[in-house]
């Protein structure tokens, strides 16, 4: 046999396994696998399409935690000030940090509609990949999808209204993760109409669901702790300093502690980002294993009709 023919045909074989089916019947490790090898061979395409989305949310995310890092700890030193002098906490005197608690809750606001917006970038790769079993190379580095990122964003924030009681029971939240992951992908089906359809099947396959969560969540907080570890340094470096004023030492911290507080806060958020990226790719295969059975179903019921 010719050799050119070899190569031929073992490209073909190569291009054939990156091309995974979405909707195929799978179990909780055919969705891991399926997600792990995506992210493997797909990363960098990935990347290219949603760095600068990312960055924006890194330098959200930085404010935020270098914001926390510096009063967050000096909070907790005024309150144990006053508990170690008066036995009592007054309310009077914490009134500048009300200031600090309004600018976080609306930085996190921000890197919530930030992390969104990156995530669309990457729905609209997922989606192409729906449809044709690729993944796309981005034309360019600099213009993300604001179609799938303005529909991402909705569906982010819809998915948030609703679980805001569902946490109550946290259980009945699980099912979410399918329903925004089906509204994102099936454009232009509406929230709500996507919700009462998918949120019984999401319930229906909830023991497959949680597993593939679990796992996935598990793999982001342990790669998540070694990532934003110097990050958790210089906060707890922070937290002493402060502590070290309850004791009458001098604050004593370099003038150099907020910009590289800022800086390696950016560092880490931007790689954390990525490492999360899992919980998209997993979800995204956990909803075409349920859609692939529901249909199985509906041909099992036609042919016994």
């Amino acid at each position: 046999m010719n050799y050119s023919y070899l190569c031929i045909i073992k490209l073909e074989n190569m291009n054939q396994e990156e091309k995974i089916i979405l909707q195929k019947v799978r179990s909780y490790r055919g969705v891991l696998t399926a997600g792990t090898h995506l992210y493997i061979s797909a990363f960098r395409r990935f990347f290219k399409a949603s760095w600068m989305t990312a960055l924006i949310y890194a330098l959200i995310n930085a404010a935020l935690g270098t914001l926390t890092a510096i009063k967050v700890p000096e909070l907790i030193v005024v309150i144990l000030q006053q508990l170690q002098r008066y036995h009592g906490v007054f309310i009077e005197s914490l009134q500048s940090y009300l200031i600090v608690l309004g600018e976080c809750i609306v930085l996190i606001l921000a890197a919530i509609i930030a992390a969104a917006l990156a995530q669309g970038t990457i729905f609209a790769l997922l989606k192409t990949h729906s449809e044709t079993g690729d993944i796309p190379t981005p034309a360019s580095w600099w213009k993300p999808s604001t179609r799938m990122m303005g529909r991402t964003l909705k569906g982010v924030l819809l998915t948030l209204l609703v679980c805001i009681p569902l946490f109550i029971v946290i259980p009945f939240a699980l099912p979410m993760w399918f329903v925004q992951t089906k509204y994102i992908m099936e454009a232009p089906t509406g929230f709500w109409s996507t919700l009462k359809k998918g949120y019984g099947r999401g319930m229906g396959n909830w023991g497959s669901l949680f597993l593939v969560f679990f796992l996935t969540v598990l793999f982001i907080l342990l790669a998540g702790m070694i990532v934003m570890l110097p990050a958790h340094i210089l906060f707890l470096a922070n937290y002493r300093a402060q502590m070290g004023v309850l004791i009458g030492d001098p604050l004593g911290m370099p003038a150099y502690m907020l910009p590289m507080t800022f800086i390696t806060f950016v560092l880490c958020s931007f790689l954390y980002f990525y490492i999360c990226l899992p919980i998209l790719l997993n979800g995204y295969y956990a909803y075409g294993a349920i859609e692939a059975k529901e249909l199985e179903h509906e041909q099992q019921k036609l042919n016994i009709q």
